[in-house]
C-alpha cells in the first residue's frame, strides 16, 4: 500500500512531520503554478493518480 509520505510530491512539516502538504505543478495556456494541499504523511495513496514515488 502506497502512502503520501511515500510520493516525491509530499513536503512533511518541520513541526509536524506525520503532516504535509502534496504540491502539483499547474499549468494553463499562459502560465505554470503550483497548488498545495493539506494531508496526513498516512494517507492511502493506491487511488491517487498523481502519486510518484520517492
Amino acid at each position: 500500500m502506497a502512502a503520501c509520505k511515500e510520493c516525491k510530491k509530499f513536503f512533511p512539516q518541520e513541526d509536524q512531520p506525520a503532516k504535509g502538504d502534496c504540491v502539483r505543478r499547474q499549468m494553463d495556456p499562459r502560465q505554470a503554478f503550483y497548488t498545495a494541499k493539506p494531508v496526513s504523511a498516512d494517507n492511502n495513496a493506491a487511488s491517487c493518480s498523481e502519486f510518484q514515488k520517492k
